[in-house]
């Protein structure tokens, strides 16, 4: 069986919209989804920190998938997370979104993102994937991301797929990457665990490390909601698909000089991504409400200072049709 092949570049990590019922905003999600799709790779959605996955209940996580698929109708790879607190409810939820996309008729690439750590050490951890592996049709995406399991509060509990254990679940075709949170040594580690896929996409989910160290695989980023087109051009620019356009000194200057302002906007909203991101799009007029669910500080001096930001680099406007 061939590698499936995960894309390689900008995936959206999408901030879910909702109106202020809880409900997913399917108006809001439309126009940011059409905002976005011209330039990023794949959209992540329900992501368990910018997209608030870990605290939409089931429906909402169902509507979202649905209505966003309803958007796509398949034109760019959609990331679902699917972790839950079990294996059994991480199964069962995997074959309900796809039960539900088939008979919405969706036939765009899919590919199915889960924490294992979550709810699941590594050991056995190749031994619960051959087996889940051999029910489903999509690929899988790890999802290693060290502050979100030391938020589980458990000390004994290890924060990171394990190098030796990642190699070998390489070995597994259905397993097309990992999005990867942590340090610089284990990026490394990794990479050299998955030399031997040509195919194996490792996503930086950390923004500023991208723009540091760049991964050749590409970035998961929740700045793209706010500047598609820069951090588009910053992703090409540092995976070289920008061809001969590089080597030219005003082409470097202006990289350096959006990279500069990636950096300013990522100070801005790293603190609280969804919440100071969900105001300003709402402000933008592209989301109904900057409700989210969990409740939260005021974000108004954040807000005012991406407004200033973003409109001196023309990414700020009104957009309501």
């Amino acid at each position: 069986m061939a590698d499936p092949i995960a894309p390689r570049g900008l995936i959206a990590d999408l901030i879910t919209p909702l109106k202020s019922d809880g409900s997913i905003d399917g108006r809001g999600l439309g126009r940011l989804l059409n905002r976005l799709t011209p330039c990023v790779e794949g959209i992540f959605l329900a992501s368990p920190h910018a997209g608030e996955g870990k605290g939409l209940s089931p429906a909402q996580r169902f509507q979202l998938v649905e209505k966003a698929a309803a958007v796509i109708r398949g034109r760019i790879p959609l990331l679902i997370w699917v972790t839950r607190d079990t294996e059994e409810n991480t199964k069962d939820t995997i074959l309900s979104y796809k039960k539900s996309l088939q008979k919405q008729g969706y036939e765009g690439q899919i590919f199915w993102v889960d924490t294992p750590l979550y709810y699941h050490s590594n050991r056995g951890l190749q031994a619960y994937y051959r087996a889940l592996v051999r029910i489903l049709d999509d690929p899988l995406i790890l999802h290693n991301d060290p502050e979100f399991i030391r938020g589980l509060g458990n000390p004994l509990k290890r924060n990171n797929i394990r190098t030796a254990i990642l190699k070998e679940l390489v070995v597994l075709k259905k397993i097309a990457g990992v999005i990867f949170s942590g340090t610089l040594d284990r990026a490394h580690n990794y990479n050299r665990a998955s030399r031997g896929r040509a195919h194996f996409r490792i996503y930086d989910g950390h923004e500023t490390q991208f723009l540091e160290h760049p991964s050749m695989s590409g970035l998961v980023s929740v700045g793209s909601n706010l500047a598609p087109g820069a951090w588009q051009k910053i992703t090409r620019s540092s995976l070289q698909l920008t061809g001969g356009e590089k080597e030219y000194p005003d082409h470097l200057h202006q990289v350096w000089e959006l990279g500069q302002y990636l950096r300013d906007l990522n100070e801005i909203y790293s603190q609280m991504p969804a919440a100071v991101i969900k105001e300003t799009l709402a402000d933008m007029g592209i989301i109904e409400t900057p409700h989210c669910t969990f409740p939260h500080e005021d974000v108004k001096e954040q807000k005012g200072r991406l407004k200033e930001l973003m409109t001196r680099y023309g990414d700020y406007g009104d957009e309501t049709p």
